[in-house]
Parts: structure tokens; sequence; C-alpha cells
């Protein structure tokens, strides 16, 4: 209890140190090849468990001597914790042989782990815009984790509504990505771009009717989506063709009714000056 005591410092010195060992472990546990899936998951868990207790450590009132135990992921953790997210999350059951009960119970326990990475971004652990990769399966996967999805949008909303916006955009972008990796050209009459629009909806959807509230996260998200539509101009499979992103405006139009009427001219504009302009480099004046 006496936290000025020299007791407590070498306390807290060793602890730190057993914290970064333990965790750097683990760490290297997740990467490794050969470790087993049980191992893997345990790893997973104990850090996820670990980052919220130690994520914001001596941040609180009268905890200021704790601060040296803090522990901030780096990015590459938090790489590391998005595919273990991706690859044992959202995958779908190909074994028919097993029962009922052990569906489950391996729902569930993929709902847990997913519920663990998204605490991390709703109480500030990890950037919003780790919850990109997340986001992308709200439709897909909307019966097994919509609620968990839709949950962390709300807090996620709440801490910062900018980043909020941004982190759907990004979401979105990397579905129009993959879809232009896995065809030769954007079918807008495809269903799998169909499936990006109705991500769009929902996001839209999630901002609810107060425009005015939202205005500066809606103002931004659009300008986000003009950039990606139009860069780059060119089109290096046919010179006098249209941007080979544009496509992706027609994405970003599910978010345009929640746009004030003032701001949608200013957005328009945007969109001229960017076009006519040659170039989105340029971001000092947006």
């Amino acid at each position: 209890d006496n936290l000025g005591g020299s007791t407590t410092h070498d306390s807290i010195t060793d602890l730190k140190e057993r914290l970064a060992k333990f965790m750097q472990v683990s760490k290297e546990i997740m990467g490794l090849e050969g470790a087993g899936a049980q191992l893997k998951e345990e790893a997973f868990i104990s850090i996820c468990d670990l980052l919220i207790v130690f994520g914001h450590c001596g941040e609180a009132n009268g905890q200021t001597p704790l601060k040296p135990l803090a522990f901030k992921p780096d990015e590459g953790m938090g790489v590391l914790l998005n595919i273990f997210i991706q690859d044992h999350v959202f995958i779908e059951d190909e074994d028919e042989d097993i029962d009922d009960h052990q569906k489950i119970e391996e729902l569930h326990k993929r709902r847990n782990f997913l519920a663990c990475y998204c605490k991390l971004v709703v109480y500030n652990v990890l950037p919003t815009k780790s919850a990109a990769d997340v986001l992308k399966h709200y439709v897909t996967f909307y019966n097994d984790y919509g609620d968990i999805i839709k949950a962390t949008l709300g807090k996620a909303r709440e801490n910062n509504k900018t980043n909020c916006a941004k982190t759907m955009i990004q979401s979105l972008i990397y579905k129009f990505n993959e879809l232009q990796q896995e065809v030769a050209g954007i079918d807008r009459g495809s269903e799998d771009f169909h499936a990006i629009k109705e991500l769009a909806k929902r996001f839209a959807l999630s901002f609810g009717l107060d425009a005015l509230k939202n205005r500066d996260a809606v103002a931004s998200l659009h300008r986000e989506g003009i950039l990606v539509a139009v860069n780059p101009l060119e089109n290096p499979e046919d010179p006098a063709g249209a941007p080979p992103n544009l496509a992706f405006l027609e994405i970003l139009t599910e978010f345009t009714g929640k746009l004030l009427k003032q701001d949608k001219k200013v957005v328009l504009g945007y969109l001229d000056k960017r076009v006519a302009g040659g170039g989105p480099n340029s971001r000092g004046d947006d």
C-alpha cells in the first residue's frame, strides 16, 4: 500500500520486466508456425487481458506511481492480434461432422476472441482504425457477431466520431480492394459489389437522424472516400477510360443522405476540385 516506498518501486520495476518478457513470449508463440492451436489461443487471450489491465495503467487519479507499468502495444502486436481474429473468428464451418453442441461451443469461443479484440478498441488500447478489418465483416457474419460489431461501432463513435467514420470508410476500402483483386474489373451489378453497398448502408444507418451532431464525421468520411475514388485519375488499363476506382463513389452515395444541405455543395466542390486538379495528393487545404 505504501506507493512511495522503495519496496514498491522495486516491485514495480520487477513486474514491468516480467510483463515485458511475458508479452514477448506470447507474441512469439502467436507467430510460431509449429505452435499448437490451443497454445496460440491462450497466448491471444493473455495478451488481450493484460493489455486491458496495463494499457492505461497509472492514468487514473492516485495511480501515478504505477505509470511505469503502462504497456502500449506496438504496431506489430496490433497486426498479430488482427491476423489471429481473421484466421480464427471470421471463418466458415467446413467440418460437417461436428454436432450442434460442438458448433455452439465453437461459436461461443470465437465470439469471446472477437469480444477480447474489440474491447481493446473500445478502451482505446488499440487505435480505432484497428477495427476496420472487423467492421468489414458486419453484414457477412451478422448472425454470429452482429451484436458485438454493432456495440463496438457504437462505443467507437462515442470515443471519437471522426475516427469512427474514417474507420468505416477504411473497412469499405478493404472490401472494395479485395473485390478488385478477385475480378478484372468492378461489375457494379454484381452481388459482391451490392454486398459492399449493403455494408455502407448499415454504416450510414448507424449515424442515426441527428445530421448536425455527426456533421464533421460525415463530411470527413466523404473526403476520404473521394480521395480513394479519384486516386489514381489515370487508368493504366485504358488511358481514355475513367479512373479505376471511380465505382467507389457509388458506395459513398449511401452516406450522402446524412450530409447537411450546405455540406453537399462543399463535398461536390471538393470532388470537382480533385478531378480538375488532377491529383488528390495535396491535403493541406482539407
